[in-house]
């Protein structure tokens, strides 16, 4: 049976003193399991000690100086306050056994999510990581407080509603193992893993996921952060050389790199899977990523939302105009995406020798052979057909690149094609290819003053036992479409869209008509197939849409008749418009959002979570007035709504109107008592005006609801620290940085409150830089880390740090 000595004999689990500053709260904890105190705190000898020393006792000032000792070095000290012992004399011993017993069950789970090998955590543990992250975005847009950044910023709120996962994939590394040695190779990836504790900020999650690949999570961080992280770790992979012992060989490594943002990432349905599921679903893309990097040369970083729009390339030919490309479900491709065909030499450099001493050199220009459309998706891959050629000697071929259309933006749209003699229609279906109806809805939808568009999506599917799939689809496809050509009229005319969809054109309809008509479908559908389906249509006129946006409009209706309860029927509307803006918040645009909110309102002006978006979108670019007009609006259509009750408090808040501010939330409380939001806006009101003993209880009030504890840890320590309780103080930080260890303003208060109370420097300066590394634009961050070196008489380096800050 192997002992803890023997368990830890190899030296490879230690503690920095990072480490224990990270683990102070627990090690507070589990000492106060069997030795009651007051309070605490630790310290750091600034030399280290020979000898081991022994605890002392100080019974005049009831004080117990714990040294910290693990595998027979003495780390720090545990200095533990109001102190009683029976046995002066023999309990210290007792009890420096037992505190080291705690360090080494720290040991004993630090070794359990250490990657033996790079010293970077396990692939368990960046999914329990990621996990936690994911829970927390959610419990933000739940709440709309992501939505709301700026209110964030305000109550002080360190959490903006965003995380990213990057992927790390070393290129051809199984030929560096098999050419040098494996043992090669293991040194080689200790390195990688410094390299990447190194450049990843502290607050990063960094894992071996497996073999060379690596995984890092940066919470709190948009497409732009992962990105420049990204560009970080590539060029110090691009800079490691290692020399082979045995043939002198210098070996140099590269890596490629992905990288997904949630919630952007995900859409619709997969933010119903639970926080497991959707980890890695997130991963996946991340390494979708990393394959569309590798497969554009290897060593660089490819983003998963950039896949859709320039990553995809044709795979192969096939005949009738056909081809299979190398984006599907996974990477957001849908029925109908239309995408310029590009050479691979487009856009790259160009060389040609004049001379044998001369040559010259400059850039190929953009080269675009034609034009695509997608008609059916699947998960990795979709199939195409080609809608124009732009030269026909120059043949589509595999490896060509793809670049997304965005609505009418075809550069062959003004060919003129000679009609065919005969058009191609499904022989099962008897509906047109998509192409050929993309080409008559062109042409059709010029002239009538109204007409629609209906997408209809069959939601079942034959069984997996199924060795005929295709021909069951078409069958089922079939059936719909014989519904389909009954309920719209002989004045229709339908295609494919994919093998499990259909689209109807029909003229001289409305949206009462589409309505009408698609639960008709539905019903017999259900009641003499047995089949479910789902129908988004969309009409012209329709507020100041152009008839070439029948066709987007359509598609977001399917996408908001998807999230409906059966019937799943959708015609395009305010709320289809909200459900649009909503995803353009989500990715960042707020104009684009702005204008569909408004144009939701112009439909529905009792749009009212339309509105409460609008006036969001407002204050989140500081047009305050603009956004409480529109809360108010709200508020005389439903006196109860709590989001725009909330909202409107906050908007005055912002305009430093306190007294109406506080009137808004005391009625969003009295509409939904346990409202967090609110009593915690009252109770900085009541801070700010030193009412200590009110906000104290406003805040425990909040604490009180549910997801309201580590929201109110930090206000909370502020008001205590104000009211001298030094000890409370302390114990609300460390909860806050238990509750959110990337809380850089719990980090600054308790280096502040370290040195304020004369405690050792060495930790007040280890919070401080970790807080200045997570907000480098805050200055009093910059301050106390000045403070707490000047503290420790290292004069020298904190004038260089004061010296950068002013920079």
């Amino acid at each position: 049976m192997r002992t803890k000595k023997d368990i830890f004999a190899d030296g490879t689990i230690s503690f920095t003193p990072n480490e224990l500053i990270d683990f102070e709260h627990t090690i507070k904890d589990s000492i106060a399991e069997f030795l009651p105190f007051t309070s605490y705190s630790l310290f750091f000898p600034r030399e280290e000690s020979p000898a081991i020393p022994e605890p002392e006792f100080r019974a005049e000032d009831k004080e117990l100086v714990l040294p910290l000792v693990f595998q027979g070095k003495m780390l720090c000290y545990f200095i533990a306050k109001g102190v009683r012992l029976k046995a002066p004399s023999t309990a210290p011993k007792y009890i420096m056994a037992l505190a080291t017993s705690v360090l080494e069950k720290l040991a004993l789970y630090k070794r359990a999510v250490t990657d033996s090998l790079t010293g970077l955590h396990t692939r368990d543990f960046f999914f329990g990581k990621l996990e936690q992250a994911i829970d927390q975005v959610q419990g933000c847009l739940a709440t709309g407080s992501c939505r709301a950044g700026i209110e964030a910023r305000e109550m002080e709120m360190t959490f903006s509603g965003t995380l990213g996962v990057i992927f790390l994939d070393m290129d051809n590394f199984q030929a560096i193992n098999e050419h040098y040695g494996y043992l090669t190779g293991d040194d080689i990836l200790k390195e990688i893993g410094r390299l990447l504790a190194l450049v990843c900020p502290k607050y990063t999650t960094v894992a071996r996921f497996a073999n060379d690949k690596f995984a890092i999570l940066v919470p709190d961080a948009k497409p732009r952060a992962c990105f420049q992280l990204s560009e970080v770790i590539r060029s110090g992979l691009s800079k490691l050389s290692f020399t082979d012992d045995v043939t002198n060989d210098t070996i140099r490594v590269s890596g490629s790199l992905g990288y997904v943002n949630y919630p952007q990432g995900l859409e619709g349905g997969q933010f119903r899977r639970t926080a497991s599921e959707q980890a890695r679903m997130l991963v996946r893309k991340a390494r979708k990523g990393v394959s569309v990097a590798k497969d554009r040369g290897r060593n660089r970083v490819f983003g998963y939302a950039d896949i859709l729009s320039k990553g995809g390339r044709v795979l192969e030919m096939l005949p009738m105009n056909r081809l299979s490309v190398s984006i599907g479900e996974s990477s957001g491709a849908k029925v109908g995406q239309r995408f310029l065909i590009r050479a691979p030499k487009s856009g790259t450099t160009a060389n040609a020798a004049i001379t044998q001493d001369e040559r010259i050199a400059g850039r190929y220009p953009a080269m675009y052979k034609g034009e695509i459309v997608l008609v059916e998706v699947q998960d990795e891959m979709a199939f195409a057909e080609i809608l124009h050629l732009g030269d026909v000697t120059w043949t589509v071929e595999a490896g060509d690149r793809l670049k997304i259309v965005s609505g009418e933006d075809s550069l062959f749209s003004h060919i003129d094609e000679t009609p065919e003699t005969s058009v191609r229609k499904d022989v099962t279906t008897k509906l047109f290819s998509f192409s050929d109806f993309v080409s008559n809805f062109s042409t059709a939808r010029l002239d009538p003053e109204s007409f629609g568009l209906s997408l209809i999506r069959i939601l079942d599917q034959p069984g997996d036992s199924d060795e005929r799939y295709q021909e069951a689809m078409d069958q089922m496809a079939a059936d719909i479409a014989t519904l389909a050509r009954g309920a719209f009229g002989d004045g229709s005319f339908g295609g494919r869209f994919g093998l499990n969809g259909m689209i109807f054109y029909q003229e001289g309809v409305d949206a009462e008509t589409l309505r009408t008509k698609s639960l008709e479908i539905e019903k017999l559908a259900a009641d003499s197939l047995g089949i479910r389906v789902c129908i988004g249509s969309a009409c012209y006129p329709f507020l100041n849409f152009d008839r070439s946006d029948v066709f987007d409009n359509c598609r977001k209706a399917l996408d908001h008749a998807l999230l409906l309860p059966d019937p799943r029927i959708a015609v395009f509307d305010s709320i289809s418009l909200n459900l649009s803006a909503d995803r353009r918040f989500m990715d960042g645009d707020i104009f684009g959002a702005i204008e569909e909110f408004k144009l939701a309102l112009l439909d529905d002006e009792n749009n009212l979570l339309a509105r409460n978006s609008l006036g969001i979108c407002y204050a989140q670019l500081g047009r305050f007035e603009d956004a409480r007009h529109q809360f108010e609006e709200v508020i005389t259509i439903d006196k109860k709504d709590i989001l725009a009750l909330y909202n409107l408090g906050w908007a005055n808040h912002r305009l430093g109107d306190l007294t109406k501010a506080q009137t808004a939330y005391r009625q969003c409380l009295k509409a939904e008592p346990s409202h967090v939001y609110s009593l915690m806006r009252l109770g900085s009101i009541e801070e700010n005006e030193d009412h200590l003993e009110k906000a104290a209880a406003l805040y425990k009030k909040a604490a009180d609801q549910p997801g309201g504890e580590r929201m109110v840890l930090r206000p909370l320590a502020r008001v205590a620290y104000k009211q001298g309780e030094i000890e409370a103080t302390r114990e609300y930080l460390h909860l806050a940085l238990n509750a959110d260890h990337n809380d850089h303003q719990a980090m600054h208060m308790l280096a502040k409150l370290y040195l304020d109370q004369g405690e050792d420097p060495q930790i007040a300066e280890v919070l401080a830089r970790q807080s200045s590394a997570l907000s480098p634009g805050r200055d009093a961050y910059w301050d106390t880390l000045v403070e707490a070196l000047e503290a420790q008489g290292k004069a020298e380096e904190a004038a260089k740090v004061a010296a950068r800050a002013a920079g």
